[in-house]
């Protein structure tokens, strides 16, 4: 059986190409690197940050788990990163002017 190695540089380049898709680099001032997940739409995206929470208190509040190794920690950084901050802005603002528009009419 022939051993692959890798020679020289340009063919670890070469071969990392065809491997390394998922992670991209972030091109903004934080640093990191960006994987992209796709939802259905907002209400997708804030029922997985939902669910995160859930498996989250679930653990924190079982005493029959050894959650040790578990860091729970990264899974809520996760489930804060889909919440739509932005939008939620929006929605408040959009909120305002329908209570606005209510009493106007009274």
């Amino acid at each position: 059986m022939e051993e692959s190695r890798i020679k020289t540089f340009e063919e670890l380049k070469h071969l990392a190409s065809y491997h390394f898709k998922i992670l991209r680099p972030a091109q903004s001032v934080y640093e990191g690197h960006i994987r992209e997940i796709k939802f259905d739409g907002y209400s997708d995206m804030i029922g997985l940050g939902v669910n995160l929470i859930r498996i989250c208190l679930h653990i924190v509040q079982t005493d029959e788990l050894d959650n040790r190794d578990i860091y729970i920690g990264s899974v809520l950084e996760l489930a804060l990163q889909l919440i739509p901050s932005a939008e939620l802005e929006l929605l408040d603002e959009i909120y305002k002017l329908k209570i606005s528009d209510s009493e106007n009419k009274e």
